[in-house]
């Protein structure tokens, strides 16, 4: 079977630099629509609802975020292994690639869902917070976490869309999806007075719509993907190579959240509202990373379709391309952040306690989000060649030294005892991995 993606012949015989900067921007303004989810319910809940409801919102956020990371991440490493079946042209094993995941990635993301609803309270009331807080935080969470079936499968159908080579429709669909929520948003919580269920109710519906949406397209426009009766079945081999790229991905995607989960623990003593402004200046850097993955994401699947095809000198071009473009983001988007804090934190609460707590960290984090960003790379670069076991080992490492740091630190610094913790970890894969990624690029990539 040909090629017949257009998209997808310009990743694999385009000039490297503008081939990834054209099919990085669909992602990148899904990416920040993605947030947008996140960031309207705060505004919504922060405007209409107060103080109390935004605060169970921030700290249900890293539980959410937890159980998000691990199906983004299986959903990140499934495409890489679809990418370079595409590159290869192997119609006839991607399909049954296609039929595992959605069928065994399914049944764990039921899992995932059953565990997160009868631990979630246990592990809020384990952190100290707030019972009236945690109420909140749960009223929320117990909608959120029983779909959590329709987050997976939006991830997933996203990700094989853009390992085909599309990486139009899904951001498309998450355009549409974003407006609809925000508009659901302020219906049901500002106009119909639901409250916080309100809000999850939103985001919920919005899932099950791209969801539906992304599904049909895929369908009926990618063959091989197209299943027919008695096809959605488990294959055990598959389901064994899936895991192999799957698993690490996730853990990567996940621990990050769980190192982030922590660290919101040790702040519980500086009080509610050093959390929330905390909380929310994770808000903005979420926003302002969706531009450096966005790259990552377009570089890993250029590098994974050029693998696919065994063309070594072409991953090494997107991943020197990716370098460079980071570099270029951070010094437009961290001057931006610093300048313009307060204001990003302003918009989801006026107190002034959070305000100065989130500013405190934004601005500290501008000039060390150098690291970050050259990190996206560089593990968008090993996760594209299928090193992800690799990523994964770099990022609980660095993860775990960020949590050792911030026990260490926030009792005598605060919030910037955080900011020295994350950067170490950030400074460090950058000089160790980075050097690495470096010497694998110069020799044939992935051998």
């Amino acid at each position: 079977m040909k090629l017949h993606s257009q998209n997808k012949e310009a990743l694999l015989t385009g000039r490297p630099l503008p081939t990834l900067l054209l099919f990085a921007l669909p992602i990148i303004l899904g990416n920040i629509f993605q947030q947008l989810y996140n960031i309207v319910d705060a505004m919504v809940v922060g405007k209409y609802l107060g103080d109390l409801p935004l605060a169970g919102i921030s700290i249900a956020s890293p539980i959410m975020d937890i159980l998000y990371a691990l199906l983004l991440g299986a959903s990140i490493g499934i495409g890489v292994l679809v990418g370079q079946l595409c590159g290869a042209e192997d119609w006839e094993r991607l399909k049954k690639v296609h039929a595992t995941a959605l069928a065994g990635g399914g049944l764990v993301t039921l899992a995932l869902s059953a565990a997160g609803l009868l631990a979630a309270r246990s592990i809020l009331v384990a952190q100290g917070n707030d019972p009236a807080v945690v109420a909140h935080a749960m009223s929320y969470l117990v909608i959120i976490l029983s779909c959590l079936l329709f987050n997976y499968l939006y991830n997933y159908f996203a990700a094989v869309l853009r390992a085909w080579g599309n990486s139009q429709t899904p951001f498309v669909v998450l355009l549409v999806s974003s407006i609809l929520h925000a508009l659901l948003d302020l219906l049901l919580c500002g106009v119909l007075d639901l409250g916080i269920r309100g809000v999850a109710c939103s985001t919920v519906f919005c899932q099950v719509v791209s969801t539906l949406w992304l599904g049909l397209y895929t369908a009926k426009h990618c063959e091989p993907l197209r299943l027919k009766r008695g096809e959605l079945r488990i294959d055990r081999r598959e389901a064994g190579a899936i895991l192999g790229f799957a698993w690490a991905a996730a853990l990567q995607q996940a621990v990050v959240m769980v190192g982030r989960f922590l660290i919101q623990g040790m702040l519980t003593p500086l009080g509610t509202h050093s959390v929330t402004g905390y909380n929310m200046s994770m808000r903005v850097e979420q926003f302002l990373f969706c531009f450096s993955q966005g790259i990552s994401a377009a570089m890993v699947v250029g590098i994974s379709l050029s693998k696919g095809r065994k063309d070594d000198a072409r991953v090494r071009a997107f991943y020197y391309s990716a370098l460079r473009t980071e570099f270029v983001l951070w010094i437009v988007l961290g001057a931006v952040l610093y300048l313009l804090a307060p204001r990003f934190i302003g918009l989801f609460s006026s107190h002034e306690e959070v305000i100065a707590a989130g500013t405190a960290y934004a601005r500290t984090m501008a000039l060390p989000y150098l690291f970050a960003f050259l990190g996206e790379a560089i593990q968008g670069f090993f996760r594209g060649i299928g090193r992800l076991r690799l990523t994964m080992i770099a990022s609980l490492s660095q993860i775990v030294l960020r949590v050792i740091l911030s026990s260490l630190l926030i009792p005598l610094w605060g919030i910037p005892g955080i900011c020295a913790a994350v950067t170490t970890g950030w400074v460090l894969l950058v000089l160790i991995e980075g050097s690495y990624s470096l010497k694998v690029a110069k020799r044939a990539a992935g051998n």
